[in-house]
């Protein structure tokens, strides 16, 4: 029960910060990452195959925005050397 309320908070969490002002949804992203984290241990414990398919596509999706600041800033650094 304790473990489906806080999927449910952090699910909840995700939307108001992802849809809220530009600025805060890096940390929308990072409540994302975790829900996914959250239902990777839920799949895995059940059993449940398509569960954690679901979560690592979930996964990509909300770390790809860190990964690509990672990239372009890594680029930046190459181009101007």
């Amino acid at each position: 029960m304790i473990f489906a309320l806080l999927i449910a908070i952090t699910t909840c969490c995700t939307a108001w910060f992802l849809t809220g002002p530009t600025q805060r949804r890096h940390i929308g992203y990072l409540f994302g990452l975790a829900d996914t984290v959250l239902w990777l241990f839920a799949g895995v414990s059940a059993g449940k195959l398509l569960v954690v398919a679901v979560a690592l596509f979930c996964a990509i999706c909300f770390a790809r925005p860190f990964l690509r600041a990672n990239l372009y800033s890594r680029l930046r650094r190459q181009h101007a050397n």
